[in-house]
């Protein structure tokens, strides 16, 4: 399939992030997309991953963004599209070893409740309760956030491109794989596409 000679919009790379945007593009109702990756969706720095999502933000505009993206792995993708994301929500704990990483874990713990995130502020006994076999020398509290996750990020990138395919008037959105961008001398010039283009 050949590059368009024009789309409303380009994305450039099909990691998580390409993937992604695509994806809330399509439930936008936008159709007239172009995703280009050099070589297959998630082949680049998506597929080594952690794949780790927290509650855990000091901005409480970050923390709604980290809300939406829980239920999004943890639930909706998913049931949408019948792709695995491998969602584990095991939950995690942020230890502070000085005074001042306390009152930094107050302030995600403020942040958090403002938000409705389960959140609950540790001293030692309590930490070693929940998890037995950390060394706790030097340790002054933790924050625990029982509803945080990973995922597998190149599943997770495969359900966000299958969801934007699957909305309504998904053919005008294309994903390109096999096509590296090369550069360019000017604003007229177009990626360069090598002979073996493959279709998503």
């Amino acid at each position: 399939m050949a590059v368009p000679d024009q789309a409303r919009v380009v994305i450039i790379g099909g990691g998580i992030m390409g993937c992604g945007l695509a994806y809330h593009l399509a439930h936008e109702g936008w159709t007239d997309v172009v995703l280009l990756e050099k070589a297959e969706l998630t082949s680049g720095s998506t597929w080594h991953a952690a794949g780790q999502i927290t509650h855990s933000t000091s901005s409480f505009s970050l923390g709604k963004c980290v809300g939406y993206n829980i239920e999004l792995y943890s639930n909706v993708l998913e049931a949408e599209t019948g792709q695995s994301v491998t969602w584990h929500g095991r939950g995690s704990l942020r230890l502070s070893y000085t005074e001042d990483e306390v009152d930094w874990l107050r302030h995600t713990l403020s942040v958090g409740r403002a938000l409705g995130f389960r959140m609950e502020l540790m001293d030692p006994a309590r930490i070693a309760e929940r998890h037995p076999f950390y060394n706790l020398d030097g340790v002054e509290a933790a924050l625990y956030t029982p509803d945080d996750g990973h995922v597998d990020p190149a599943g997770a990138s495969f359900a966000l491109a299958q969801g934007a395919r699957r909305r309504p008037r998904r053919s005008g959105r294309r994903f390109l794989r096999a096509c590296p961008r090369r550069p360019t001398a000017g604003r007229q010039d177009r990626p360069s596409v090598p002979g073996d283009q493959r279709r998503a």
